[in-house]
């Protein structure tokens, strides 16, 4: 039974349940399924949220950065900002989120907003070897 075995302090199913919906959400998204990506990716947050909190994390890659970049690429910037301001509530300074923020902020004319935010985003990712084009990887 997959509830017996666990991936530190979640058991393994429930982190299977992350991997499955957001496999679906891609395999939807591929599909042009667009609203039915979006809302696997919804689900895949709200089983990511409900994981026991540990480090390393349980899950690997946060969805919201998945959820977030379909969001902008359809042209929902509010939506998206949404997304990855409750992203950076679990996770301050995360460069991957503060990235997709920027983008949000820019594409919603919040000019002022957005230069802070990408301050904030050259901060986190000064060391960092990649340069971003989405949050999601």
């Amino acid at each position: 039974r997959s509830e017996l075995f666990a991936a530190y302090n979640n058991a393994t199913r429930q982190v299977g349940t992350i991997a499955e919906q957001s496999l679906r959400a891609e395999i939807a998204y591929a599909d042009g399924r667009i609203s039915d990506a979006i809302q696997w990716f919804k689900n895949a947050v709200v089983s990511e949220d409900n994981l026991v909190y540990q480090e390393p994390a349980a899950w690997h890659a946060p969805v919201r950065h998945y959820l977030g970049a379909i969001l902008l690429e359809q042209g929902m910037p509010k939506e998206a900002e949404a997304v990855y301001r409750e992203d950076l509530k679990k996770n301050p300074n995360n460069g991957w989120a503060l990235f997709g923020l920027h983008q949000s902020l820019v594409r919603l004319g919040e000019n002022q907003e957005a230069n802070k935010v990408k301050a904030a985003f050259e901060e986190a990712w000064q060391y960092a070897d990649v340069a971003l084009t989405s949050s999601r990887f």
